[in-house]
């Protein structure tokens, strides 16, 4: 059933992924909090913001015209403002693409397989019956890709931008201690997608059910911490820990809580939010 109408300000938060832009940004500004010199980060930040608008916004509008567009409020939402929605995404598109040119040369090999496997998740095309194409439809690749195109944006792209030099191994090290994190929050947005998602799909829900999706996203948010606790103390942060650990607690029973429900507050807000609590924790805990 399509969720409850929101207040415009909440549709363009939530539907319009100005949230989650935000959220992108606050990733890419976690992984600069450990970085030496990287007086560019700022621009790539703001690209990257500009780029997840953009991207979610395209592949929402792929959708907007297939024939389940009617049971999802944000669909519907999304032909609504088809017009306005394009003017912004072209802006975005155009914008971001200008603040990385003086990076490209150093980011291209990673960000040009980036866009394409997100362009390829959610395709403009559709088949017969006007269900879209995409790499989203294949089983058991919707929580991986997404999870792995965050980290990679979030964590291993920003470090090339720092003066010093880091070794392939740190550089794996920090993206194994953000893809659990990003992990858990997709499955917990695969179980609102439960009564929706095409059985094809083998999400995490559909495999192990409600209870053990949980139990599952809950050991790797549980991970997640683990590995940055030893982080942030290796790195002389110690006093950081117990502040970090509030926003991981959120983040725990925000997961406990959900349930096969279409809440955009809930999802698209509170739990996306999380992405914007931890980093928050730690800057403030590595700041007493």
């Amino acid at each position: 059933m399509p969720a409850a109408p929101l207040r415009p300000v909440w549709q363009w938060l939530v539907y319009g992924h100005l949230w989650l832009a935000i959220c992108a940004a606050a990733q890419v500004g976690w992984t600069g909090l450990f970085m030496v010199d990287a007086p560019e980060l700022w621009r790539y930040a703001l690209s990257v913001a500009l780029g997840t608008f953009a991207g979610y916004c395209v592949m929402r509008l792929a959708r907007a015209n297939s024939p389940e567009h009617a049971q999802y409020a944000n669909l519907t939402w999304y032909n609504q403002h088809r017009r306005t929605i394009i003017v912004l995404v072209a802006f975005s598109g155009v914008l971001a693409f200008i603040l990385l040119w003086p990076l490209w040369l150093r980011l291209w090999q990673w960000l040009v397989p980036v866009v394409l496997l997100a362009f390829f998740y959610v395709t403009p095309f559709s088949d017969r019956k006007g269900n879209a194409i995409g790499l989203r439809s294949i089983p058991f690749v919707k929580t991986w890709l997404i999870s792995v195109l965050w980290v990679i944006v979030a964590v291993a792209v920003p470090l090339r931008l720092d003066a010093h030099e880091h070794s392939v191994g740190l550089q794996l090290g920090m993206a194994c201690m953000r893809l659990p994190l990003i992990l858990s929050l997709t499955i917990a947005f695969d179980i609102r997608d439960l009564d929706n998602d095409p059985p094809r799909l083998r999400t995490v829900p559909q495999l192990f059910g409600v209870r053990g999706a949980k139990a599952l996203a809950i050991f790797l948010l549980c991970a997640s911490a683990a590995m940055e606790s030893l982080f942030l103390r290796g790195l002389d942060y110690g006093n950081a820990v117990p502040v970090m650990l509030i926003g991981y607690a959120c983040a725990l029973v925000l997961i406990l809580r959900a349930k096969p429900v279409r809440d955009p507050i809930y999802y698209a807000f509170l739990i996306d939010g999380i992405m914007v609590l931890i980093p928050l924790c730690v800057w403030l805990g590595t700041r007493l």
